[in-house]
């Protein structure tokens, strides 16, 4: 049973038999033992520790690993002109993935001619000034007036040598055509450039997509609940219905913000995949696995009362007497809930018949 389920209102149990609010009734009702044949309708279970297990069957998906995916557009603007790979090929890094004819290449090619000719002639005007210079034969303002053309022509060929190395061009090649180039070694996983179409920077979809799918990432929604047992680095086991086979990750990210309408947090996980089995839109099962050496002090769901505020716990304090006791509450897992604090490991709690319990203490108060 679920513990939002069981938001068993005191109030209203013990409206049933004329009292407005337990928590007023509690100190009087744990003086009194309950009867022989009241407490033959309880059950008790002691408080225990157990080790952390396995959350098993979390719903995730296969998604991309957007740390080494590009989403690829043209640099400059243009017509495609070739398209040079497929969905699904494998790529290198710096592998030409489309061929674009481009006026852009051209104008960016003849700026570097003009520079550095510009550059030439300004450093050789230079020497010669300094040269003049030394002999006393030409005026300062002639010698720092050749200087600094030569340094503005030098900062103008640096800045033209840099816009053909962004376009991947040799310095001195001739031509209109620009290449896509893939960043790094991945899988090209969408295509939607067309020869003939216009490429250009402000396209809003890229004309490609590569991703390394060596890892991919898990995202996944855990239970408010279940949050005490998932933390970054922790590891999971993924699986999908094409194999039968666990593969092994860890916890990426725990969001931090909680659905107000499923109560749930995302979980980004990361997962190995060298050999390209998990594809991304797969549906996976996820188990988050336990961190060994970290016991739980828990005690069934059952046992748990509340005021739609505050949970509360019957402990049995021995000859018949009972105990309203509040509680702080964590990870619910199979049927058992966490206790944070409140209790300590041994003492009995009232497992099955609570509310009855409660009932009874409130009506004898």
């Amino acid at each position: 049973m679920k513990i939002t389920g069981l938001l068993i209102l005191l109030a209203a149990a013990v409206a049933g038999c004329g009292r407005h609010d337990a928590v007023d009734a509690t100190a009087a009702a744990a003086e009194r033992p309950l009867t022989p044949a009241q407490l033959s309708f309880l059950r008790f279970t002691a408080a225990t520790e157990v080790e952390r297990g396995d959350v098993a069957d979390l719903a995730g998906t296969i998604e991309f690993d957007e740390e080494r995916t590009a989403r690829l557009n043209a640099l400059v603007a243009g017509r495609v002109a070739e398209l040079l790979v497929h969905v699904g090929d494998r790529v290198e890094a710096d592998a030409p993935l489309i061929a674009i004819d481009s006026p852009d290449v051209k104008a960016a090619e003849a700026e570097y001619v003009r520079a550095e000719s510009d550059a030439r002639l300004t450093r050789k005007s230079a020497e010669r000034a300094e040269r003049l210079r030394a002999a006393r034969a030409v005026a300062d303002k002639d010698w720092q007036q050749a200087t600094e053309d030569a340094r503005k022509a030098a900062a103008e060929l640096e800045r033209a040598r840099a816009q053909l190395e962004r376009l991947h061009l040799a310095p001195g090649e001739a031509g209109s055509r620009y290449l896509l180039r893939a960043p790094f070694a991945g899988t090209v996983v969408e295509r939607k450039a067309a020869v003939g179409m216009e490429a250009g920077g402000e396209s809003a979809e890229p004309l490609v997509v590569v991703s390394d799918l060596s890892r991919v990432r898990v995202n996944l929604r855990v239970p408010e609940r279940q949050l005490g047992l998932v933390s970054p680095g922790a590891r999971v086991a993924v699986r999908v219905d094409a194999y039968a086979q666990d593969f092994p990750g860890t916890i990426a990210a725990v969001g931090d913000v909680v659905d107000d309408a499923t109560r749930t947090v995302p979980v980004r996980c990361t997962v190995p995949n060298p050999d390209r089995l998990l594809k991304p839109a797969m549906f996976a099962r996820v188990t988050l696995k336990a961190d060994p050496g970290r016991p739980l002090l828990v005690v069934p769901t059952t046992a748990l009362l509340s005021d739609g505020e505050r949970f509360r716990v019957l402990v049995h304090t021995g000859d018949g007497r009972l105990e309203f006791r509040s509680v702080e509450v964590g990870a619910e897992v199979d049927g058992r809930v966490q206790i944070v604090s409140g209790l300590r490991a041994g003492e009995e709690v009232v497992s099955e018949g609570a509310l009855f319990a409660a009932r009874q203490l409130g009506s004898e108060s």
